[in-house]
């Protein structure tokens, strides 16, 4: 009797800590966002609270973080847009956005590497020939904190024109930023 040969399926789950964003990722990092915990200025009557309701509000806010990306289809005419995401991972739920909290579209330049500052209001990227600052702020409105990706108004002139950076790396107090240059040289930006 014949048989068949059989094909070796894969199922692959469905996860919510797997999401796609629409664009090849060169870089990711961790952002451990300070402005997240709860409104800092409580209200004069807020009313009566228990000791469990502010921690249960603490840990909601420490159960999000956010976790910032690069990447894009680079110069070329791909459609694939070039940015730098912010998206959101719940810990308790173990889950990614569905979509970018946040997106910088950076035109024709395709980011490739970052280091988020240890505070984690800041982002320095890598592009082809220079770095750039990206600042992470709160927008906040009334029923909701929302945070969003700028490109500063400072200007990295020391990371202008010294071509694309393949290592960004800041020390652990945040005053000393080390790049590492596709030309073999290392600058430390103190």
């Amino acid at each position: 009797m014949f048989e068949m040969p059989r094909k070796k399926i894969r199922i692959v789950p469905l996860t919510r800590n797997f999401q796609k964003y629409g664009l090849p990722l060169y870089a990711a990092a961790w952002v451990w966002y300070k402005l997240l915990d709860p409104d800092p200025d409580p209200d004069p009557d807020p009313g009566p609270s228990t000791s469990d309701e502010i921690s249960n509000a603490k840990s909601k806010s420490a159960q999000k973080s956010y976790i910032v990306l690069a990447g894009g289809g680079g110069e070329g005419r791909s459609g694939i847009p070039n940015a730098v995401l912010l998206v959101e991972f719940d810990f308790t739920a173990k889950s990614l956005s569905n979509l970018p909290v946040s997106k910088f579209v950076t035109a024709s330049d395709l980011p490739y590497r970052m280091a988020v500052h240890p505070r984690g209001d800041g982002v320095v990227c890598s592009f082809p020939k220079s770095c750039r600052l990206y600042v992470i702020d709160e927008e906040k409105s009334e029923e909701i904190k929302k945070l969003v990706l700028n490109l500063s108004d400072k200007v990295l002139t020391r990371l202008e024109d010294v071509g694309q950076q393949l290592a960004l790396k800041f020390n652990n107090e945040g005053s000393a930023l080390a790049a590492g240059g596709e030309d073999g040289n290392l600058m430390v930006m103190a």
